[in-house]
């Protein structure tokens, strides 16, 4: 294996924690202090299964549970619920990599549009059973809308703008492995 090699993988898988980290502090500072405002969309979640698709090797399952651990802790909600569903969530587009990497973008973006829906009607579940605090149904319907209208935008701006692509045919990860 090419030292050159691992190191671009460990500065990867880096740059997904670190921008994680980056997205979770920016998203906790209040810019707007009036009550009503509309949730804004998971960017973190779009930016997860972008990479979980793309290429899976830079955010591992690990990496994934770290960012979203640490999410759930800052941001007060309740400790490990959606961190457990998005590694589910993430851990089905990796067992299936192959068909997604296969679909039309139109296909792989009713996917996570359908998987983001999922889990957050889990989520609500979850807590209803467990008599949490659970958010307003609005709020909740508002967050899906937005995070699967930003993915397409997020995909673009990865491809467009960082070179960020789906694997070609036989391309290989670090490990020498086809992808």
């Amino acid at each position: 294996m090419d030292d050159v090699s691992l190191v671009h993988l460990y500065a990867r898988r880096s740059l997904y924690i670190g921008a994680g980290f980056a997205i979770i502090l920016w998203s906790i500072v209040p810019f707007d202090l009036s009550a009503g405002a509309l949730p804004g969309p998971d960017i973190l979640y779009c930016i997860t299964m972008a990479y979980v698709v793309r290429k899976p090797e830079w955010a591992p399952v690990w990496a994934v549970f770290l960012v979203f651990f640490f999410r759930d802790i800052l941001t007060l909600a309740p400790l490990g619920l959606f961190t457990l569903l998005i590694v589910l969530g993430s851990e089905v587009v990796r067992s299936n990599i192959q068909a997604f990497r296969e679909y039309s973008f139109g296909l792989e973006w009713l996917w996570m549009g359908t998987i983001f829906f999922i889990i957050t009607i889990l989520q609500q579940i979850i807590l209803l059973l467990t008599l949490t605090h659970t958010p307003r149904f609005v709020e909740q319907f508002y967050l899906m809308v937005f995070t699967i209208a930003l993915y397409p935008v997020i995909i673009g701006v990865m491809k467009f703008g960082f070179g960020f692509q789906r694997p070609r045919p036989g391309e290989l990860d670090a490990w020498g492995k086809r992808l």
